[in-house]
């Protein structure tokens, strides 16, 4: 088994995303803030540009209706952890649907069991 010490960002509001660098590679999760304080999280993705990919669940170019309804209706946060290894951003973004079960995402993420990392 492959084990992956990640770096992942501070929780961040999402309208904060477009100061992000271009052309950063990882896996990242959507959050909101509850009534009760807690985050949490309702998609995890991955991209090869996580600006990009932020703003684009910000714009009219979100096709997940239940993205564009949390963005639209609660105060969302994202964090993400640079991965330029394509098969790393596979796997982990796997191992965090599977540790979350986030309600957005609509497919199970492809990735190798056998790559892990810290989720946090």
């Amino acid at each position: 088994m492959e084990e992956w010490t990640l770096t992942w960002t501070r929780l961040t509001p999402i309208g904060e995303a477009s100061g992000l660098s271009n052309g950063i590679p990882g896996v990242y999760r959507l959050s909101y803030r509850h009534e009760d304080g807690n985050f949490y999280v309702f998609y995890v993705g991955q991209a090869k540009d996580i600006r990009e990919r932020l703003l684009q669940h910000q714009s009219s170019a979100e096709t997940n209706p239940r993205i564009k309804a949390y963005i639209s209706s609660k105060a969302c946060y994202f964090r993400f952890a640079q991965i330029t290894q394509g098969y790393v951003r596979d796997a982990i973004e796997r191992q965090a649907y599977k540790y979350y079960q986030p309600e957005c995402n609509t497919t199970i993420p492809q990735g190798s069991d056998d790559v892990k990392g810290n989720l946090t």
